[in-house]
């Protein structure tokens, strides 16, 4: 059996992405200016989440520089989108709508809003993607404010190139952790009649790769840019509103090894659930086993911490 040794500290590179996870990626959505409510229906998402160095610098803890795009299809054409990106010694940006990211869906052939595009060049393996507009410098904004900040000209084109296999969480998923999960809710026709409508409504799958591409932002001229990321694509139907919190953390390591770990509360089915896999350098993947994170002790004052310790193992 695979196993994952227990980690420590969090590397300061995946420190990042678990802070900016923490921060981002929350049960809360923006409806309007002013309104928060949970989104309940999406069609189709596409995540793409990168971290690394420029190409002319080594990958090191001191780093910083990352990109989070994603679009989400909603109905009556409509999409939701994100765009986070950092340069380390530049700073940190975010799209002007940031919070409220309902844009127009722009295309049916390809996923496109608010000056965004992904286009898959070959289905599985390799993707471009592409911005070309207006992002607001400075902190992440958690709520709306009629003010824009400052606001600069950003154009980037990166093509994501797969490095594993994909991951397919209805599928390849550790049959142990649903099980743990569930031992630990009291039982009852009702309670498994919600977990089996979850499992058919929502599907979701993932792969690591490497992205390449030169970004353009303001005056301060170009950047050829080399990171490492995730694609994350689901579709089908999920309630916002059933999830109470959840924490992901995401890690790369030198060696090719990559990990996913999330520890969600949804307190309808199951307020203590831990999913997420492990694919190693010769290419196997496994599913998350077991795991002593705890949502407790991850971020639950809302403050977060430079580092954090998780044991996991993997089968």
């Amino acid at each position: 059996m695979p196993v994952v040794p227990a980690v420590p500290a969090v590397p300061a590179v995946l420190a990042l992405v678990a802070a900016a996870l923490l921060a981002l990626l929350g049960a809360g959505r923006a409806a309007g200016p002013g309104a928060w409510v949970p989104l309940k229906r999406w069609a189709l998402g596409c995540l793409l989440l990168c971290l690394g160095a420029c190409r002319q610098r080594a990958a090191a803890e001191s780093n910083r520089t990352f990109v989070i795009a994603r679009l989400a299809r909603r109905p009556a054409g409509l999409c939701e989108m994100w765009l986070f990106l950092r340069l380390d010694g530049i700073g940190e940006f975010e799209h002007p709508q940031h919070p409220n990211m309902m844009v127009r869906d722009e295309s049916k052939e390809i996923w496109s809003g608010g000056g965004l595009t992904m286009e898959y060049l070959k289905p599985q393996r390799c993707w471009k993607i592409n911005f070309d507009g207006l992002l607001r410098k400075g902190s992440y904004r958690q709520q709306w404010s009629e003010e824009e900040g400052e606001l600069v000209p950003v154009k980037f084109s990166l093509q994501w190139e797969n490095s594993t296999d994909v991951f397919n969480f209805n599928v390849d998923s550790n049959p142990s952790t649903f099980a743990r999960a569930l031992a630990q809710e009291p039982w009852t026709i009702q309670l498994f009649q919600r977990v089996k409508k979850q499992r058919k409504q929502h599907f979701r799958h993932e792969q690591w790769g490497q992205s390449v591409g030169e970004i353009e932002i303001g005056n301060y001229g170009k950047t050829e840019l080399s990171l490492k990321g995730i694609r994350s694509h689901s579709y089908g139907v999920r309630n916002w509103a059933e999830i109470s919190r959840y924490v992901m953390i995401l890690a790369h390591f030198e060696d090719g090894t990559a990990a996913h770990l999330t520890v969600i509360n949804m307190p309808a089915t199951t307020t203590h659930l831990t999913v997420g896999y492990v694919f190693f350098p010769d290419g196997r993947k496994a599913g998350i086993e077991w795991s002593n994170a705890s949502l407790a002790e991850l971020a639950e004052d809302g403050v977060i911490q430079d580092q954090y310790g998780v044991s996991f193992t993997a089968a």
